[in-house]
């Protein structure tokens, strides 16, 4: 376990303030830890290789430019696995020393892939662009040297870094610039069940007719879903190295060792391919395992290159599997929280929080007094609650109103700058029943630099009256730039006692329109019928009676949001109107069958 003091190494390729290090910082947040830039990618994998480094942040392929192919080579190698994806946006900006107008810029200084994504901007401004060996290198050299009429492609980081004048930004000509980062480690990453995972595997196949046709059947015929394939020369010595090192590891069939030798090199063996592919599922899923075992018997090499969550999600530090974890600092001092939504369950939530927190409250309606008694203080409006720069901010309010609460939020941050920016930064935190509504809500509405962590604290005043210790508390690190604020975060919950849920919302959705909708559709149809207690209430009709309580002091517009905020429930309310008609049409058609019976004796007798 690594002491306080200490960080994750994270090695990457280029300057700081390359767009290899802002991967770095928008996957695993800027706190805990430590970027290391290399010259070269070679440099970058012996980093890790030695031990100097824990982790490794490498470009694999841009949606302009393809495929890093050097990347892929070294990877074999080097035997290392991925453990998580990322998706980086790649926005230009022009950078220069500071007082440099546009109309000053003589000549462009940047990457030639930069240089080449940028080209039309360039030609507007009607100046000469030239080749350097990076990015922020290019903004490093301006910096040091002072150069005066030149500017630099780069990244917004490498402004901050090199002391340089942002002078436009998002100059690249086509906006679909995105380049995909692989987070990689001496060990594979340990996922919890249920969380969405991308497996990427790479082999190569006997020179016969079908061999390419036969091992994308294994995975067709397990409904097992691809998501990229693409073939590459490898070069014949790596190729025979890695043949080898398969056979002598028994990954040959004996009837293949047994005809097996190293090709000699003709017109036809010299372009010899390794497929890489990626497909849409855990290795170890059965289906995928049965895939696997099928396609080992007709490869002559193959490897898995990790299993990882989808999506760029980073599945829990816990989760990273052995090695030094991130260090959570001691506290110091109480972190600000805002609270917007001081109803009954902001409250609920209030009176623990402000016990390790200082927290700020904000409601459409005056609850100066009710937050007094809360021990926390009262803000009049969402401006007056961002002034007080809270570092977490959890959005408390109804499901039917959130989508209008968060734009009033949106709005509010986008009229502040300046000494305010702190405040669109934060940690954001909703606390819905329904996830999906939440998450798109949150990631299409808040600026890209806050955090967004979705939450649902399954218990309430009456079931957390006394204690937190057991309830679920499900979650999914949606964004985040600050890591460490967000475990910090879910430690508190965790220290309160409640049983952590690690769940994409997506899969939240689809669990609890079978649990929870059902749960409160069940109670409400139960409660038409007017059920009463009796002298003579059995067990199950005393649950049925607490079922009708428990679900009908809830709001009816609680009961609507569950309904009207997730599409699976929809087709739970379709599946239960299926299933009571099947019932009463199979108890019909069974009492007509006893008439019939009964009809049918009486006949007979006579």
């Amino acid at each position: 376990m690594a002491s306080s003091a200490q960080a994750y190494a994270v090695a990457f390729q280029g300057e700081k303030g390359a767009y290899s290090e802002q991967a770095v910082f928008e996957l695993l947040g800027r706190s805990g830890v430590c970027p290391i830039g290399f010259q070269s990618f070679d440099d970058a994998f012996d980093a890790i290789n030695a031990g100097k480094v824990q982790l490794l942040m490498v470009p694999i392929e841009n949606s302009l430019g393809g495929t890093i192919h050097a990347n892929c080579d070294l990877q074999l190698q080097h035997h290392l696995f991925i453990i998580a994806e990322h998706n980086l946006r790649v926005r230009h900006c022009l950078l220069a020393l500071p007082g440099t107008g546009k109309a000053g810029i003589k000549k462009i200084i940047s990457h030639p892939q930069a240089l080449a994504q940028c080209n039309s901007y360039i030609n507007q401004l009607g100046v000469r662009g030239e080749a350097a060996y990076d990015t922020a290198g290019s903004a490093k050299l301006i910096s040091e040297e002072k150069r005066e009429g030149v500017a630099a492609i780069c990244s917004e980081l490498a402004a901050d870094y090199y002391g340089l004048e942002i002078l436009d930004r998002g100059i690249e000509d086509d906006p679909n610039n995105y380049t995909r980062f692989l987070l990689l480690r001496n060990n594979p990453v340990s996922i919890p069940h249920g969380i969405p995972c991308k497996t990427s595997i790479v082999f190569s196949l006997e020179d016969v007719a079908g061999s390419l046709f036969k091992a994308l059947s294994v995975f067709a015929l397990r409904d097992v879903d691809l998501s990229k394939i693409e073939s590459r020369p490898c070069k014949p010595d790596i190729m025979d190295r890695l043949q080898r090192l398969y056979m002598s590891m028994g990954g040959m069939t004996s009837a293949k060792r047994r005809r097996w030798t190293a090709p000699e090199a003709t017109e036809q063996t010299r372009f010899r391919y390794l497929f890489y592919l990626d497909f849409l599922a855990h290795i170890d899923e059965p289906n995928v395992a049965n895939a696997i075992q099928h396609l080992q018997e007709i490869t002559t090499f193959f490897r898995v290159l990790g299993s990882f969550p989808r999506g760029g999600a980073l599945v829990g530090l816990e989760n990273l599997g052995p090695g030094p974890s991130l260090p959570l600092p001691a506290a110091k001092r109480k972190r600000r929280l805002g609270i917007l939504g001081f109803g009954t369950f902001g409250q609920f939530m209030a009176k623990k929080l402000a016990l390790d927190f200082e927290v700020f409250v904000t409601n459409r309606g005056n609850q100066s007094e009710m937050a007094a008694k809360c021990g926390v203080s009262w803000c009049e409006s969402i401006d007056l609650l961002l002034d007080q720069n809270p570092e977490i901010l959890i959005i408390a309010t109804s499901v039917l109103s959130f989508e209008t609460v968060v734009r009033n939020l949106s709005r509010c941050l986008s009229q502040r700058s300046g000494a305010d920016v702190a405040s669109s930064r934060m940690l954001v935190v909703d606390v819905l029943s329904v996830k999906v509504h939440a998450k798109t809500t949150l990631l299409s509405l808040l600026p890209e630099s806050c955090d967004v962590l979705c939450t649902h604290p399954m218990f309430g005043p009456e079931s957390g009256k006394h204690s937190w210790a057991g309830l679920p508390f499900v979650f999914e690190r949606v964004r985040l730039n600050d890591a460490r604020r967000c475990e910090e975060f879910l430690k508190w919950w965790d220290a309160q006692g409640c049983r952590m849920v690690d769940m994409t919302c997506e899969l939240h959705d689809e669990t609890a329109a079978g649990s929870q909708f059902v749960t409160h559709l069940t109670g409400r149809v139960l409660a038409r019928l007017g059920l009463r207690t009796t002298p003579i209430n059995t067990k199950g009709f005393e649950s049925l009676l607490q079922l009708v309580d428990n679900t009908c002091k809830d709001s009816f517009d609680l009961f609507f949001a569950l309904y009207k905020c997730n599409p699976n429930s929809e087709k739970q309310l379709q599946a239960i109107e299926e299933s009571i008609k099947d019932v009463s049409q199979e108890l019909r058609s069974s009492m007509g069958k006893t008439n019939s019976h009964l009809t049918g004796g009486t006949a007979s007798s006579a």
